[in-house]
């Protein structure tokens, strides 16, 4: 620690600093449900409402009919709209589950570093979308053509393979196929864009970059 702030690690092996107002000392949550919405609101005593992003890992203690009653760090409860989470069991990977992140993510602005709903950057958004079941990826896109196995050419590209695109073959950007060569990627904002050509979303610029492609889904 150095002042109010905390040196920490993450999941991921990323360290960073965090200021100590952020970080709760008590007992380690065990979460039972993932928010499945780009944002849930979760209502607390003295009517403070807490905004909390898609993939947050959140304990719930109780269940009424139309919300949820969550531990709060601290020892307090907050309740939640039940159709903004879902429980851990039930988000195993597959390309219909997919498809519901896509809605939730796209338009989500670009942010340096960023890897939730708050804003992404490229990487962030493909180590985000593909943690949200359970597969790990590392955090750079430099990194992350190397996971799974390669794709020999587009031809050969399958929903959900990366597409990793720079210059002096030298990583600088990652995108997800999502088919016929449309591609989600986190440019100026989260969007769908196309490596086709002739298609009105076509990036040229990005094809002609292109460098590698991979696999990281059933390999």
């Amino acid at each position: 620690m150095k002042g109010d702030w905390a040196k920490c690690t993450l999941a991921d092996g990323y360290r960073g600093w965090l200021p100590l107002r952020s970080i709760s000392l008590d007992k380690p949550c065990v979460p039972t449900h993932i928010i499945v919405k780009r944002f849930a609101r979760v209502s607390s005593p003295g009517d403070t409402d807490l905004l909390i992003p898609m993939g947050s890992l959140v304990n719930v203690v109780g269940r009424p009919e139309s919300s949820y009653l969550l531990e709060l760090p601290g020892g307090g409860h907050g309740r939640i709209s039940r159709e903004g989470v879902r429980r851990l069991t039930t988000l195993p990977w597959s390309p219909g589950r997919f498809r519901p992140l896509i809605r939730e993510v796209a338009g989500t602005p670009y942010l340096w570093g960023g890897k939730s709903t708050f804003g992404f950057d490229c990487s962030g958004l493909v180590q985000f979308a593909f943690g949200f079941f359970g597969i790990d990826l590392p955090r750079d896109s430099g990194d992350q053509a190397k996971a799974g196995r390669a794709v020999r050419d587009l031809a050969g590209l399958g929903e959900y393979d990366l597409v990793f695109f720079g210059a002096r073959r030298r990583i600088d950007h990652v995108a997800v196929h999502l088919g016929n060569l449309r591609i989600l990627h986190a440019s100026g904002c989260v969007r769908i864009e196309s490596l086709k050509q002739g298609s009105r979303r076509f990036r040229s610029d990005l094809l002609t970059s292109l460098i590698s492609m991979r696999r990281v889904w059933h390999v």
